[in-house]
C-alpha cells in the first residue's frame, strides 16, 4: 500500500510539473502538442484528420481528391462536398502539392503572431490592447463561418470526441463523381491522442 501511495503521488507531481512547463513556455494557440494524424480512404478520396490540441478541440481536417474529375478540369475548378455529421458545405479545392485537389479545414486558431506590449512594437500591434503588467499577447486568425458549421456536431459538448461520419462528393463543370450518388464516406471513430 505504501508503494503504491508513493507511486501516485510521484505520478501527481510529474503531471503537476509538465502543465505549468507548458504553461510558462508560452507556446501560440496553433501549437501542433499532439502530433497524432488518422488517414482513412474512400473512393477518390483520402481523408486526414490531424489531432492539433484536443484538449482545446483543435482539429484539422484535409480532404484530398485525385478522381476522373481532375482529367478534364484544373484542380482549382473542383468543388468539393463535405458533409460532418450532417453539416455540410460545398467548397473550393486548391491545387495539392501531392498531385490531388484538396481543401483544409481548421477548427482552431491560426496564423498566431506575438505582440510584444511595449515601446518598440511593431507597427501591426499598434491596436492591441493589453491587460496591466501583460508582456504581450497572442493574435491569431480564428474559424470561418463554415468551418464552425463543418465541425458543430465534431465535439460532445463536454470537452470530447465525437464519432466523425464524414460523406464526400466532388463536382466540377455540373459533373459529380459521387459514388453513383450515395456519396463516398469515411468514419473517424473518439480517441484520445495517445
Amino acid at each position: 500500500m505504501k508503494a503504491r501511495s508513493s507511486a501516485f503521488i510521484l505520478c501527481t507531481l510529474a503531471l503537476g510539473l509538465a502543465s505549468t512547463s507548458a504553461q510558462a513556455s508560452n507556446y501560440p494557440p496553433d501549437y501542433d502538442m499532439c502530433s497524432l494524424t488518422e488517414t482513412l480512404y474512400s473512393g477518390p478520396f483520402e481523408v486526414i484528420r490531424d489531432f492539433v490540441d484536443p484538449w482545446d478541440q483543435h482539429y484539422k481536417l484535409t480532404i484530398a481528391y485525385d478522381g476522373y474529375l481532375r482529367d478534364d478540369h484544373a484542380d482549382d475548378e473542383i468543388n468539393l462536398y463535405v458533409a460532418l455529421n450532417g453539416h455540410d458545405a460545398m467548397l473550393e479545392a486548391f491545387p495539392g502539392a501531392h498531385d490531388d485537389a484538396y481543401v483544409l479545414l481548421d477548427s482552431g486558431p491560426r496564423g498566431c503572431y506575438w505582440c510584444p506590449n511595449g515601446p518598440h512594437a511593431p507597427d501591426y500591434c499598434d491596436d492591441v490592447t493589453f491587460d496591466p503588467y501583460q508582456s504581450g499577447k497572442w493574435l491569431c486568425s480564428e474559424p470561418t463561418a463554415v468551418e464552425q458549421h463543418l465541425f458543430y456536431w465534431a465535439f460532445d459538448g463536454l470537452g470530447g470526441l465525437n464519432a466523425w461520419d464524414i460523406e464526400l462528393a466532388a463536382e466540377a463543370g455540373g459533373e459529380w463523381d459521387s459514388d453513383y450518388g450515395n456519396n463516398f464516406a469515411v468514419r473517424f471513430e473518439p480517441r484520445s491522442c495517445w
